[in-house]
């Protein structure tokens, strides 16, 4: 037998450099590369977000007496329907958006909700068609929806916030709009509540602004 080590093949070589390239060079590129971008969403994600006013409480009358603040602590989706609403198409989009980030946010399991996460709705009275229809969601009986009057002091603070958004932003005011607030009560941002790709990115401002579970 030859003592001689046959030398490996010129392919075999260009197939061992091209593994130990990728495994020294690429994927560290590439996870740098991700992690870059990643930060980069992030980056823009918060600059989109200012300080428009703090939302006022929503007290819930305790059978004690004590008074307790449904929104305290919470960040909250909000939306005013007005005066004597009617079930529009409208209103019953926007419901059902809420109901879709009730499923979305709101629900930890099927008999658990999470305690920091609540869709404030403002109205006062309603037509029996609209009162029915809410009352009928899948969600209406957890604490995460809460219905709520006084509706001129939440107008007040909440469309003030909203014209100065739109002067901010250079944007026409939409007819219906969420507002979005941190757990301070400080509400964040503004957006078209008809408006797919606007509910998309309050989405992801949601996510970014809820404390992480354990």
């Amino acid at each position: 037998m030859s003592n001689t080590e046959q030398k490996p093949s010129k392919m075999r070589r260009v197939i061992i450099a091209t593994i130990l390239f990728v495994i020294l060079i690429g994927f560290p590129a590439g996870s740098y590369l991700y992690m870059r971008s990643g930060v980069s969403w992030r980056k823009q994600a918060v600059s989109e977000l200012g300080q428009y006013g703090k939302i006022r409480p929503a007290f819930l009358i305790l059978s004690t007496g004590e008074k307790q603040n449904r929104l305290e602590s919470c960040v909250s989706v909000i939306h005013i329907f007005g005066k004597d609403p009617d079930l529009t198409d409208v209103n019953r989009k926007i419901i059902d958006n809420g109901e879709r980030l009730f499923n979305q946010f709101g629900k930890l399991s099927d008999e658990s909700i999470r305690r920091d996460f609540r869709l404030a709705m403002i109205a006062e009275g309603g037509t029996a068609e609209f009162t029915s229809y809410r009352q009928k969601l899948p969600s209406a009986d957890y604490a995460t929806w809460v219905w709520t009057g006084a509706l001129d002091s939440w107008e007040v603070i909440v469309d003030y916030g909203y014209e100065q958004f739109c002067k901010n932003e250079g944007v026409k005011p939409a007819e219906q709009y969420f507002a979005l607030a941190d757990t301070s009560g400080q509400i964040r941002r503004y957006y078209d509540a008809l408006d797919e790709k606007q509910i998309g990115r309050m989405v992801e401002h949601i996510a970014m602004l809820l404390p992480s579970t354990k």
